[in-house]
């Protein structure tokens, strides 16, 4: 990354650790027992949970998802030759060739997307569009998701935005397979997240005029893909918050902003036209990721709270926490096994932190416990954004590391 993203990223960050900081006076008693008890929560949250001990993950990160692509057939495209010049219409037809092959998933994904690109670049610079000289011409892609279903259009709209979706596909597919263990693998994945995220956005744009299309083109599942997309970037985000040893407060905000994607994400793929369009374990994996993300802001939050000497709030945010997980581990079936483990651990954690608070609070403070109704919503910060299509047609390098 650039020395100038740097800087703006610590001057964020910064903001944020200030905005989160507030003045609370004690009496010296008081000052005197929070100074003993929160040395002594502190060293137990450390024994048994790893985020606070430790400024490097300790936990193996949760699965994220990855887009499959759309297949489309080969075919003798642009039979209307003298549209082209011999060179340009030879350079065309191969790189469709070199699209259209039967298993694109089996390519690695950074080649996968320098091909896509290729191909995308030939076709801008062609004419309009030469379909509208021949009704006879016509591109046939598959539903990503549902790939016994169909569409051909003579439009080449139509061709370059299940070109672009692909390369979102393929952005997202590098993400996944990015080792988030590193601080450049965590930055490298979030910055191909926000590719892709930016290129489901760009489909919805360009497919607004078409009729008739399959469900993965339609602008719900366009603004569905992007949510998630920016979801994925924004926990690993939360991530590099984790890593970065920033403060609680600034922790629980990143968490609560991926939880919000998520659920935005989750609102969607239950809603026609997307219901029981995807996989199962794709809605158990998301509807998991919101209620774990939710969960973390709580018991970050809770950690900012202790700190503060609200131990009543804090009980009561740690709760919530916990009976988010508990519904969720309940209701959503078919998620990864890692993801049911990372939530468990989450939940043990948690109640080692209430179990603590309580106890704190019944012998020394007696605070009253609010209602999880009378709770105030978490606030979150976002810290990612979909790319333009300019830079996600623009990037050239094979490995995915082009800074965002």
């Amino acid at each position: 990354m650039a020395q100038h993203e740097k800087s703006k990223h610590a001057g964020y960050w910064a903001r944020l650790e200030e905005s989160s900081a507030r003045n609370v006076q004690f009496s010296p008693a008081i000052r005197l027992l929070r100074r003993i008890s929160t040395d002594l929560v502190y060293y137990y949250l450390a024994e048994s949970n790893p985020f606070v001990a430790s400024p490097i993950m300790s936990r193996p990160p949760p699965p994220m998802l990855s887009v499959p692509e759309k297949k489309t057939a080969a075919a003798e495209l642009f039979r209307d030759r003298h549209f082209f010049s011999a060179t340009a219409f030879s350079d065309i037809r191969d790189a469709r060739a070199a699209v259209a092959v039967p298993n694109p998933q089996a390519q690695p994904p950074a080649s996968r997307r320098a091909l896509l690109l290729r191909y995308h670049r030939l076709l801008f610079s062609a004419r309009d569009d030469p379909c509208a000289f021949d009704e006879t011409l016509s591109f046939t892609w598959h539903d990503a998701f549902r790939p016994h279903l169909k569409h051909a259009a003579a439009s080449l709209r139509f061709e370059k935005a299940a070109l672009v979706f692909n390369v979102g596909a393929a952005a997202s597919r590098i993400a996944a397979a990015h080792s988030r263990a590193t601080e450049e693998g965590v930055r490298a994945a979030c910055g191909e997240f926000q590719r892709a995220a930016g290129a489901f956005r760009a489909v919805g744009e360009m497919m607004e005029e078409e009729e008739g299309t399959t469900v993965d083109m339609s602008s719900q599942a366009s603004s569905m893909l992007e949510r998630l997309m920016l979801a994925q970037a924004q926990e690993c985000c939360f991530e590099r918050a984790l890593a970065g040893g920033k403060s609680p407060a600034v922790c629980s905000k990143v968490a609560r902003q991926a939880a919000l994607f998520y659920e935005e994400a989750y609102s969607a793929v239950i809603a026609p036209p997307l219901q029981n369009h995807f996989e199962r374990s794709w809605l158990s994996q998301i509807q998991l990721k919101a209620a774990l993300f939710n969960a973390e802001a709580c018991y970050r939050y809770a950690i900012d709270l202790h700190e503060k000497t609200e131990i009543g709030e804090e009980i009561a945010r740690l709760q919530v926490g916990i009976n988010v997980i508990v519904d969720a581990k309940r209701t959503a079936r078919g998620a990864p096994g890692p993801l049911y483990d990372y939530a468990s651990r989450l939940e043990q954690d948690t109640n080692k932190s209430l179990d603590a608070a309580k106890d704190e609070n019944y012998r020394i403070y007696l605070f009253r416990i609010p209602s999880a109704t009378s709770l105030t919503p978490l606030p979150a910060a976002s810290l990612v954004r979909s790319a333009s299509l300019g830079e996600i047609l623009e990037a050239k390098t094979e490995n995915g590391t082009q800074s965002l």
